[in-house]
């Protein structure tokens, strides 16, 4: 398993928050709350396109919304080997934050 960029990270931690599987719109909502800034929808799907070659992330089409020319949304959910590779990331942060808890140093 490989560790995760920072992008990638916060992508596959939104999508944990959202019980595993969500659109995007809900999932940009979610980054935006976990981390005060925008993400437009064009970088967000290229980085779920790459998260889905990197066999992280799956997706399928929802069922069309009930409205006349209704459409179907994709869906994407967070893979065994994405959550693998968000608790390998999140085990190092937590590493590395337990060695520098006792130094002084500034920010």
């Amino acid at each position: 398993m490989g560790l995760l960029t920072l992008r990638e990270d916060i992508i596959l931690s939104a999508l944990v928050l959202l019980s595993g599987s969500s659109g995007g719109a809900p999932i940009r909502n979610k980054i935006i709350e976990l981390t005060g800034k925008e993400i437009v929808y064009g970088t967000l799907y290229n980085m779920m396109e790459y998260l889905m070659r990197k066999g992280y992330v799956t997706t399928h089409k929802s069922e069309p919304v009930p409205v006349q020319g209704g459409r179907s949304k994709t869906i994407y959910s967070i893979t065994k080997a994405g959550r693998a590779a968000l608790r390998e990331t999140m085990a190092l942060h937590e590493k590395i934050r337990g060695r520098l808890k006792d130094m002084e140093f500034e920010v």
